[in-house]
């Protein structure tokens, strides 16, 4: 059976390096066992900020944008959450799609990576990991980051250059992890 692997791209930021990030994850999933790779875009699906007066575990959201989201997350098969790390969490639209979901996330086989300046993303990862845990994914407990800086960013873009072997394999773990799911 093909495995099919989504990665929820979490930057909604002008300029940002998730989408290329996301490539390159990709590519790393295909050695680890993944046949497709589904890049979900949150810039491209363009959620407007939740805002309901009932959280979706009471009653599940009946607009057009949270239907299409949640088929989204119902189609796919395993998901990677990738996030880059602002004021040591993880940004407002990623919390906010994730939070416009509820049942969909159940039982779901993920996994976390992200990207940062310092400590390669660690506390958003960590925070992730947290909300994740509380909607009860069937989540891979390592965790993978990516350290940007000189080494990562060539004018401000990144190509997986510079990306460290030891990176490069907790990556391999996590998402053989993920396949194994």
């Amino acid at each position: 059976m093909a495995k099919s692997l989504s990665i929820i791209i979490g930057s909604t930021r002008t300029n940002r390096v998730g989408h290329s990030i996301a490539e390159w994850v990709g590519e790393q999933a295909k050695e680890a066992g993944f046949d497709e790779i589904k890049l979900l875009d949150l810039k491209e699906i363009n959620l407007p900020k939740f805002d309901t007066p009932v959280p979706p575990q009471y009653a599940p959201l009946e607009t057009a944008e949270a239907k299409a989201w949640a088929q989204q997350i119902n189609d796919a098969q395993h998901i990677l959450v990738l996030t880059p790390e602002y004021n040591r969490s993880i940004p407002a639209s990623l919390k906010s799609a994730i939070d416009y979901l509820s049942a969909e996330w159940n039982n779901k086989p993920v996994a976390i990576a992200g990207y940062g300046y310092i400590g390669a993303a660690a506390n958003a990862r960590k925070h992730l990991g947290e909300i994740l845990g509380f909607l009860k994914t069937d989540i891979v407990e390592e965790t993978a980051g990516i350290q940007l800086g000189d080494a990562t960013l060539v004018d401000g873009a990144f190509t997986g250059a510079g990306v460290t072997s030891e990176e490069t394999a907790i990556f391999d773990t996590v998402l053989t992890a993920l396949a194994a799911k």
